[in-house]
């Protein structure tokens, strides 16, 4: 199943995928500035939202969540702040967490995870956590507070290389333990909800990992001050967990060169305690984009890179 023909159907920068226990698909609809609501068989039941700054409206959404209520959950960055809606998309509440909200998830106690997390850019400065800037994952209580953090970051000796350096995409397995994958670092690790290592893991690679280009200081002909990120080679772009608790890892098989044919990416599959099952080398006719894989039991879901189209499969046991 594909979504994208008449309105219902056309996406703008998808950013996140949800799904409730009925398994209807909420898609959100970042660049519409909406929720679009789908049944399990993919068809457009409703719209939530719009561009704004009032009751139900977001400004820079980037991730949807459904807690244990199945109300819906939408981290707004540009109004920095989690909008709560209804099933039917009435606005219940908000709240805050960090000085940032940033792409979260609900562990089934309530708590909150994120992290330094990546969607093209950097959009979870280390730099707001101060002393606990040494950590990649971040658990906050239902209130907003942080209350442990854990995962140690890798010391690029750079202040903005680090942030970038150290992004992770996680997904939560059926025991609430955190699986991540490191953007530009040979990690793969797996914690439980308290912060204790379940296990870590690396694989070949067909290229080195460095720095390409370090951050650095620059001034614009208007006399403005600005920082250019630095630029790193990707190692992983997404990951999962599917109904077995095995792990997928979206990984960079070689750096992209446009107009090459062959395949630059490659899905691996590890179980439980991060011994690698298989590799999938990625041959469908669209590209993923980063961080856009999302696992719920044996649906996954992609978003292509072109901003336009989100895409179900199934995992087949053979």
């Amino acid at each position: 199943m594909s979504c994208g023909s008449d309105w219902s159907y056309m996406l703008h920068q998808p950013r996140d995928v949800a799904i409730d226990s009925d398994g209807n698909i909420y898609v959100l609809d970042a660049g519409n500035f909406r929720i679009q609501k789908y049944s399990p068989e993919g068809y457009y039941m409703d719209t939530f939202g719009r561009r704004g700054q009032g009751p139900g409206e977001f400004e820079i959404p980037v991730s949807i969540d459904i807690d244990s209520d199945g109300n819906i959950n939408v981290a707004d960055q540009g109004n920095n702040r989690v909008i709560v809606l209804s099933p039917e998309g009435r606005e219940l509440r908000t709240f805050r967490f960090g000085s940032t909200v940033t792409p979260f998830k609900f562990l089934d106690s309530g708590e909150i995870v994120t992290g330094i997390i990546t969607c093209g850019i950097v959009i979870q400065p280390v730099q707001q956590y101060g002393s606990l800037r040494k950590s990649a994952v971040f658990i906050f209580n239902g209130e907003g507070e942080l209350i442990k953090t854990f995962c140690e970051q890798y010391d690029f000796e750079d202040n903005y290389t680090n942030p970038v350096g150290n992004s992770i995409y996680f997904a939560l397995d059926n025991n609430d333990n955190i699986c991540l994958t490191f953007a530009y670092q040979n990690r793969i690790e797996k914690y439980t909800a308290d912060g204790e290592c379940i296990f870590s893991a690396d694989r070949p690679l067909s290229f080195e990992i460095d720095v390409i280009q370090r951050s650095e200081l620059g001034i614009s002909p208007d006399g403005s001050v600005y920082i250019k990120l630095p630029e790193m080679k990707f190692v992983s772009t997404s990951i999962g967990v599917d109904y077995n608790d095995r792990v997928w890892v979206m990984t960079c098989r070689k750096q992209r060169v446009i107009d090459d044919p062959e395949p630059y990416l490659e899905l691996e599959i590890y179980d439980n305690n991060g011994i690698l099952l298989g590799e999938l080398p990625w041959t469908e006719d669209f590209n993923p984009d980063v961080n856009s894989f999302h696992m719920f039991g044996d649906r996954v879901f992609f978003r292509d890179e072109e901003g336009v189209s989100i895409y179900e499969y199934r995992i087949v046991e053979k």
